[in-house]
């Protein structure tokens, strides 16, 4: 009779698609060799503005030209900007994003005027990417390395 073998349980760490923005040295993506930003999504329903809520999407092209995104919550409080709700997806591909923003619409209940796009890809490099981003004062560029 052979002896059966108890099935492993996996640890938490390893159903963790990537790191958390504390792991991240406080930053919500790291961009690598290779990598740059690919496009940022903001929603901004007009039931959260009183309290200066936003939902963000940002996403960056990895060197094997898939997609990774991270999303999150974003208002602030007394002045200071608050993120929660952070969800990450490691890896997907750049035809599956718009599924992922149209879902997000509904989800958010955002109509078209509270909604925005800003497509980074025309920038060759990070550098352009984010100094476009501070000059338009458009996103958390304190959270990006």
């Amino acid at each position: 009779m052979k002896k059966k073998t108890k099935k492993r349980k996996p640890e938490a760490s390893e159903h963790a698609p990537s790191q958390s923005a504390s792991e991240n040295g406080g930053y919500l993506m790291k961009i690598g060799r290779g990598e740059r930003l690919y496009k940022v999504f903001f929603f901004r329903p007009i039931a959260g503005r009183e309290w200066h809520f936003e939902y963000r999407i940002m996403t960056k092209e990895k060197s094997n030209g898939m997609l990774e995104m991270v999303s999150y919550s974003f208002k602030t409080v007394s002045g200071s900007p608050v993120k929660s709700g952070v969800m990450r997806v490691p890896e997907f591909s750049k035809r599956d994003l718009e599924s992922i923003v149209q879902n997000m619409v509904k989800r958010t209940n955002t109509g078209d005027d509270e909604f925005e796009e800003l497509d980074l890809s025309c920038f060759s490099n990070l550098e352009e990417q984010i100094e476009f981003l501070k000059a338009h004062d458009r996103a958390d560029t304190m959270y990006i390395t």
